[in-house]
C-alpha cells in the first residue's frame, strides 16, 4: 500500500487487514479510518430520526392551539 491509507476504499482497508498485509500501526490506523468513516455515514440518520421526532412531537400541539373558539 504505496499510497496514504486515508486514500484507500473502505474495501481496500478491510482486505487489507483481514490478509493482515498491515503492520500493528497502520492496522490500527486502517482500523480508526474505517471506524470513522462508518460515523460520517451513520451520522445524518440520527440527525432526520430527530428531526422526524421532533416534528411529530410538537406539530399536533400547534394544532390545538390553532382551534377556532367555540
Amino acid at each position: 500500500m504505496a499510497k496514504p491509507l486515508g486514500s484507500h476504499t473502505d474495501k481496500e482497508l478491510e482486505g487489507a487487514l483481514a490478509e493482515g498485509r498491515l503492520t500493528e500501526r497502520k492496522a490500527a490506523v486502517a482500523e480508526e479510518i474505517l471506524r470513522r468513516r462508518e460515523d460520517a455515514k451513520g451520522g445524518g440518520w440520527m440527525g432526520v430520526f430527530f428531526a422526524a421526532f421532533g416534528l411529530l412531537l410538537f406539530s399536533p400541539k400547534r394544532r390545538w392551539r390553532r382551534r377556532p373558539p367555540s
